[in-house]
């Protein structure tokens, strides 16, 4: 009877055990959430590096979550329900302005107030993707077919919808159908031939238009030279984060493109909330610059994320653990930039 008792109650000492060692350890941790988009995207890519970087050679350990447009991840953030987020400046100016889709959130400026940044880095243009069979050639055919503008509500949804608005006079759901899915759902759907137009903010050369490319001949589409004068574009680039970019021929295998096409660019960073511990702070942005190499062996595109770059477009204050390391690595740092406690 003893020993059956003793053979019963063994494995629950052994699990214990293991219970404490796994505490024990945890202690030594710090254990942070991230918002992120899926791992195939460009901000997919660039989350993944920095985390591995980061876990790599730092005490810390970071749940990645993917799906939540990076509107909703800068709300979570500010009310410290996910340490770090993909930020971007057009999302970080509709919030302080209560504009756009923040335009009925009542304290969105307030909470943005709470939201700091880490790193900025150029994403990249707004890449306008059909397959070469679909009979689309420019924007004006996508009248009466089915587009992906972005994610319900996302920031990339709103631009995207005044460039083709800008360019064809048409809106959404009245000249075409407008595809309500996350990025996620919408590159499955695109590969599936469930849409005719797929349109993401994404690097050149992009990990996720390539593998389109590798499915069926594709056709990049571009915003007309004399388009650019129009009142909805320009209102598109007057946000911080918005530049213009070009994408050469070439860039991908099986792309029919004979000519560079004109489109929109975008930068985006990762950004935190106010409450992060500012050492933590510090050591993650100088672990990061500190394996800068490693980041640019990852992909290509990571290239061109750099120290001196870091802070352009940025427009909420650093994170004061980040201004620290900029600070002691000689960077010029815009007033707007400097930290509310370090003044």
């Amino acid at each position: 009877m003893m020993m059956k008792l003793f053979s019963r109650l063994l494995p629950v000492s052994v699990a214990a055990a293991g219970l404490l060692a796994f505490q024990v350890q945890a202690q030594d941790k710090t254990f942070l959430t991230m918002d992120s988009n899926p791992p195939g995207t460009t901000v997919g890519q660039f989350m993944i590096a920095f985390t591995q970087v980061v876990q790599k050679n730092l005490p810390i350990e970071i749940q990645i979550s993917t799906g939540k447009p990076a509107t909703k991840s800068a709300v979570d953030a500010a009310l410290q329900k996910v340490d770090l987020y993909t930020g971007a400046p057009t999302i970080n100016w509709y919030m302080q302005n209560g504009a756009a889709m923040f335009a009925k959130v009542k304290n969105a400026a307030e909470m943005n107030k709470d939201l700091r940044g880490l790193i900025n880095y150029p994403l990249g243009p707004y890449q306008i993707v059909t397959y070469a069979d679909s009979g689309i050639e420019t924007l004006d055919d996508i009248k009466g077919r089915k587009v992906f503008l972005g994610p319900p509500a996302g920031a990339a949804t709103k631009v995207m919808k005044d460039v083709v608005q800008a360019v064809t006079g048409l809106e959404p759901d009245a000249g075409y159908e407008a595809m309500r899915y996350d990025w996620s759902s919408a590159e499955t759907a695109f590969l599936d031939g469930q849409m005719d137009v797929y349109i993401v903010p994404t690097s050149i050369p992009s990990p996720q238009i390539q593998q389109f490319a590798l499915v069926r001949d594709i056709r990049i589409l571009g915003i007309p030279k004399e388009k650019f004068d129009h009142e909805l574009i320009q209102a598109a680039l007057k946000y911080p984060g918005r530049t213009i970019w070009q994408i050469p021929p070439g860039v991908y295998e099986n792309q029919v493109n004979t000519e560079a096409v004109d489109s929109i660019g975008s930068w985006v960073g990762i950004q935190t909330q106010r409450w992060l511990d500012e050492q933590l702070a510090y050591d993650m942005v100088r672990t990061f610059f500190e394996n800068l190499d490693e980041i640019h062996a990852t992909a290509p595109w990571m290239k061109v994320i750099t120290l001196e770059t870091a802070l352009n477009e940025m427009n909420v204050p650093l994170h004061p653990g980040a201004y620290r390391y900029y600070k002691e690595q000689g960077i010029d740092i815009p007033a707007t930039l400097v930290p509310p406690q370090a003044n």
